[in-house]
Order: structure tokens, then C-alpha cells, then sequence
């Protein structure tokens, strides 16, 4: 089942090329952002800039497209027939979504030859296993935002108007525009239990070489994003149990 659902989402992907236009657009932010850096003599921050796009573009990738399979379902006119099915439907949702998440991997490599191949800089993974593993929990955590985005999708009128805030807010909480020590308290105390924070710190430093106290670190990382994850699931099964006992309706 998850192969052919994978696969089917695969397949709906190549025929809508404009859904990948967020992974062609938000990584080019990257040219802005290296430009800046030569200007002020700073391409010792290569690295972590270009990880910060990166991280940028999944996030968004997450929120703006992943979350829309649900959209795209009800478009399609196939929302209300697999709701007949929910336990399935909901697990075809799980990995469809997580599978248009992970094609945002891609985006990583595209800011690393804007970097090398534009600016000339360098642009290097000095532990790259270690940057690997965090960016697949990354992708994780961003599929388990898309999975309570959906939800939202489905049962609340006006969720585009929330989905459209879902960008900056995130990207200061995250540590990706400021340290998250340079947010005020409150904030500080959020970006905590925030797993785009954690993530975000153990990606750069993953690239600038060995990670102090790297197993407690990925504990946090892992825990933070299975309780999202679990949180994801459970609201989007109550969604759609709801819709379909008719307690909830479905909104344009």
C-alpha cells in the first residue's frame, strides 16, 4: 500500500508540474542572501545560508503544497467517495503527504550549486550523515505540519487565509531569519518546543563539522517530532471522522 500510494502521488505530481513551483522559486531567495554575504565579506556563512533556504523551501513546500492533497482531492471530486473508507483514506493521506514533502529534497542541492556554481563559494557538508538524518527528520516534521494544515483544509472555511500566515511566523520561531536567542522570552520559550528550532541548529552545525552532545540533541529532534506527528494524525482522523458522521461540513 505504500508503494502504490507513493507511487500514485508520484504520478499526480508529474502531471501538475505547478505544484513544484514553490521548490523552483523560494530556493532562488538563496541568490539575495549569497549576494549579501559577498558584499559584506562574510562567506564564512555560506553553508549555513544556503541550509537556511533550503530549510526555507521545505517548509513552505510543506505548508503550500503537501497540505493540499486533501484541496486537490476535493477538486478532483474524490474526497467525499474515499471518506466511505476513512481508515484507508487516511493512511493513503499520511504517506501521499510525506511523499510530497520528501520531493523537496531536491531544493537542497539547488541552493548548494547556486552557491559553488554563481558566487563561487564554499558551500560544504563536513558531516554530511549527520546532516542527512537531520534533514529526513526536518522533512518528517514538516510532513507532520502538513498533516494539521490539512485537517484545517478540509473543516475550517477561510483555512487558506490561516495556511497563506504560515511562513514568517514559523521562519522566526524556527531560528531561520534570527538566533532564536535574539527572540524575545515568550517567543524563546515557544521556538523550545518547536522542532524546526532544533532541527535547524543540529543542520548547521551537522555542516560545520563534529555536533556537541549529538545524541541528546536528536532524542529531542525525534520525540518532538513524533508527538507533532501523532497530534497530525489524530486531528486529521477526527476530521474526517467528523465529516463523514456528518458533525462537521465540508468547506469551499
Amino acid at each position: 500500500m505504500i508503494l502504490t500510494c507513493a507511487r500514485t502521488q508520484g504520478v499526480i505530481m508529474a502531471r501538475s508540474p505547478g505544484l513544484l513551483a514553490t521548490l523552483a522559486v523560494i530556493p532562488l531567495y538563496s541568490l539575495v542572501f549569497f549576494h549579501f554575504l559577498q558584499r559584506h565579506h562574510r562567506e564564512d556563512l555560506a553553508t549555513s545560508v544556503a541550509l537556511t533556504a533550503f530549510t526555507m523551501s521545505l517548509w513552505a513546500h510543506a505548508v503550500f503544497v503537501a497540505a493540499e492533497v486533501v484541496d486537490d482531492d476535493r477538486a478532483d471530486a474524490t474526497l467525499e467517495p474515499s471518506l466511505l473508507t476513512p481508515g484507508r483514506y487516511l493512511a493513503s493521506l499520511i504517506i501521499r503527504i510525506f511523499t510530497t514533502t520528501a520531493l523537496a529534497l531536491p531544493a537542497l542541492f539547488e541552493v548548494v550549486l547556486i552557491g559553488r556554481g554563481v558566487f563561487g563559494l564554499d558551500v560544504t557538508l563536513r558531516g554530511p550523515a549527520t546532516a542527512l538524518l537531520v534533514v529526513l527528520l526536518l522533512i518528517a516534521g514538516c510532513a507532520s505540519a502538513a498533516l494539521m494544515v490539512s485537517g484545517l483544509m478540509i473543516k475550517v472555511r477561510g483555512a487558506r487565509t490561516l495556511q497563506n500566515s504560515l511562513t514568517y511566523p514559523f521562519y522566526l520561531l524556527g531560528g531561520l531569519i534570527l538566533p532564536v536567542t535574539q527572540l524575545p522570552e515568550a517567543f524563546r520559550q515557544l521556538a523550545k518546543v518547536f522542532f524546526l528550532s532544533w532541527g535547524t541548529d543540529l543542520l548547521r552545525d551537522a555542516a560545520a563539522g563534529p555536533v556537541p552532545h549529538l545524541g541528546q540533541r536528536l532524542g529531542v529532534l525525534c520525540a518532538l517530532v513524533l508527538l507533532q506527528t501523532l497530534t497530525g494524525v489524530l486531528l486529521l482522523r477526527g476530521v474526517l471522522t467528523s465529516v463523514r458522521s456528518g458533525k462537521a461540513v465540508l468547506h469551499g
